[in-house]
């Protein structure tokens, strides 16, 4: 892995590059002409902030080498171009891969040797999050957009619910003596039974289905150049390369923090075509860059272990069905951080809508990066169409619906404009029934004030239009 590092820094010319410090600033805000050359800039500029020395020379300084923007983003088109060059999946994924493996007890032993630089680490985001405010924090490091409602997204699609209805109350039964992952699984045999027949989508030849499978994905987010800032002498600009490393980021120490993934879900349906997007390429940023802090503040840790890209199959595995329809997740272990948080009432509500928001961004930002690895694109060569997947967060009484579309992973490098900007569409969380007698073995829930038997429809209805949308 280590071998690669040198293929990385492309010499001395191209390594030493650097993002812009400030999401604001002037310099990080130049437009290149696509499908064009970046001007290679001169061996003597860093990429960080260069300082005149007061001669004739730097009476005139690039804007792009003042900041060290134009080193990085030539970095950055010199690392694509030789991303496209590599013919498999796997070795596109392996060259961009940022993870170093742990220096051996022999070679931190070595005599008449400099120190060992540490190697470098992802921030692990967990499947569910440890902290109660997480959720524009999490929204940064994905790029994405949250919007109320999914009416938008399944229009005209009006599913029978009536024999699901009646497979869902023998499952919820059963719900009583199993566990809740066991019912996630039933919900999708039943669901998948129920509309096989009518909707050719679902198939066995076109679709398939993974219980507990592997998905886990890596990505790489800038911005974080202020960790490096210091409040003790303002007024004098200093060598950032004297600072200690902050975890996670790379050597040149640019703010740029590895994140990864490791997700833990239930149920996983994919397909052999991809979803519709819901619109084309969003240009809407809905970014608050006042949350930034260490991922520390929001009890992340930090990961050691190798990173890989893998959406519930291996990149050259060869399966055909690559793209993700619907995931289901199970949500218990939310409750037990509410109460170690010690909520309660009306702000109760609100942490556990914004965690269930928090954690909808996250994993579906992680799945839908994970296949654009699989399809051969990277963050330095960027997606060529959207990708929409979507996902059902339950604890088998409460449902939490999500819809992402994927329209950009080029968040690793500041320093140029791009227009896009993810979206994820959440709605909910909804009880699938509020009161259960037993005796009479009754469903009831609550609607405008008043109790009606069964269940509620709106779950049924949004849980089949997830299965058979195009």
């Amino acid at each position: 892995m280590r071998n690669k590092i040198g293929l990385c820094y492309i010499g001395y010319l191209s390594t030493r590059a650097s993002s812009s410090s400030s999401p604001s600033s002037s310099a990080a805000k130049k437009r290149h002409p696509s499908g064009t050359r970046p001007p290679r800039p001169p061996f003597y500029r860093s990429t960080h902030p260069y300082i005149p020395l007061g001669t004739k020379l730097d009476e005139f300084p690039n804007a792009g080498e003042t900041d060290g923007s134009g080193p990085r983003l030539y970095d950055y088109w010199k690392v694509g171009e030789m991303v496209r060059q590599l013919p498999t999946v796997s070795e596109k994924i392996d060259f961009v891969n940022p993870y170093e493996r742990p220096w051996t007890k022999f070679e931190e032993k070595w005599d008449h040797h400099p120190p060992l630089i540490p190697p470098r680490k992802a921030w692990n985001v967990f499947p569910i999050p440890k902290y109660f405010d997480s959720l524009d924090f999490y929204k940064y490091i994905t790029k994405t957009r949250v919007i109320d409602g999914m009416d938008i997204c399944y229009r005209d699609l009006n599913p029978p619910t009536n024999s699901f209805e009646v497979s869902r109350i023998n499952l919820t039964l059963d719900f009583t003596k199993e566990k809740n992952t066991f019912l996630l699984r039933n919900v999708v045999d039943a669901a998948v039974s129920v509309m096989s027949r009518n909707v050719h989508q679902l198939h066995d030849c076109n679709v398939i289905i993974s219980y507990f499978p592997r998905c886990e994905s890596f990505w790489i987010r800038s911005g974080f150049r202020f960790l490096y800032d210091s409040d003790r002498e303002p007024d004098k600009v200093e060598d950032i390369r004297r600072k200690r490393r902050f975890p996670g980021d790379d050597i040149r120490q640019l703010g740029e923090l590895a994140f990864v993934l490791r997700d833990d879900l239930v149920v996983q349906v994919r397909d052999k075509q991809p979803l519709t997007p819901v619109f084309p390429f969003s240009d809407e940023e809905e970014l608050f860059y006042d949350v930034l802090y260490a991922p520390q503040i929001f009890n992340l840790l930090v990961d050691d272990q190798p990173l890989w890209q893998c959406p519930g199959y291996e990149p050259d595995c060869g399966d055909p069905n690559k793209f993700g329809r619907v995931a289901f997740k199970d949500i218990t272990p939310i409750w037990n951080f509410c109460d170690w948080w010690k909520v309660d009432g009306e702000e109760k509500e609100q942490v556990v809508r914004d965690c269930l928001t928090a954690t909808s961004v996250v994993s579906l930002f992680s799945w839908l990066n994970g296949q654009a690895h699989a399809l051969g694109h990277t963050q330095y060569t960027d997606i060529e169409q959207p990708l929409v997947s979507q996902l059902v967060l339950s604890d088998g009484q409460n449902f939490f619906f999500a819809l992402a579309q994927l329209n950009t992973i080029a968040i690793n490098v500041d320093g140029f404009i791009n227009d896009r900007c993810n979206v994820c569409y959440v709605e909910g969380p909804f009880r699938l029934y509020d009161i259960y007698q037993e005796k009479e073995e009754k469903f009831l829930y609550f609607e405008g004030g008043k109790q009606i038997e069964g269940l509620n429809p709106h779950i049924l209805q949004r849980l089949l239009q997830m299965f058979i949308r195009d």
